[in-house]
């Protein structure tokens, strides 16, 4: 297989399909009719597989995965902008009651509406996942060459303490 093919996204797709394999096959696989194991096979580069994953729909398994779970399974953005509304409503009937009481501090807050949120990943990583112990072992450390950001060249006729104008002014 050719590792420069895959380099640069291939750790990113390890990650992923480290956290959320089964997820990510099961909705390449529905939505896109795609074997995530063709890029193992070497089909598809990473980039072509992590940029099927990007842009998997809101109700996709990955998807809810990624926000937390199967708690987040049909939130799309049309429910979350539901429950901002009805938080809205929430404060705004807070504000009213709390107008109209004796002592508005004694008014209790209303608690925002539950929302599924990102948790952390409760499966360990790494070689407890032999799926990505043999992507790792196919890849290999490095995932691909590591690009370095080039160095502004610095910029020597502007003294530390003043200013670009009076370097100029002194040329």
């Amino acid at each position: 297989m050719d590792g420069a093919r895959r380099a640069g996204g291939s750790r990113g797709l390890i990650r992923l399909l480290d956290e959320h394999g089964a997820e990510i096959t099961a909705d390449l696989r529905r939505f896109y009719g795609v074997d995530v194991l063709d890029w193992f096979r070497g089909r598809h580069s990473a980039r072509y597989v992590l940029a099927l994953i990007g842009t998997l729909p809101d109700d996709s398994a990955t998807v809810a995965a990624m926000r937390g779970g199967r708690e987040a399974l049909g939130w799309d953005a049309g429910t979350y902008v539901l429950a901002d509304l009805v938080d809205a409503v929430q404060a705004l009937t807070h504000v009213q009651v709390a107008k109209a009481a004796k002592n508005p501090r004694t008014v209790e807050r209303p608690k925002p509406y539950p929302r599924p949120y990102a948790k952390k990943s409760r499966r360990p990583t790494g070689a407890s996942n032999p799926f990505s112990a043999a992507l790792q072992r196919e890849v290999g450390e490095g995932g691909g060459p590591a690009v370095a950001e080039p160095l502004s060249p610095p910029c020597r006729n502007v003294p530390p303490s003043g200013g670009r104008a009076r370097a100029l002014r002194r040329a």
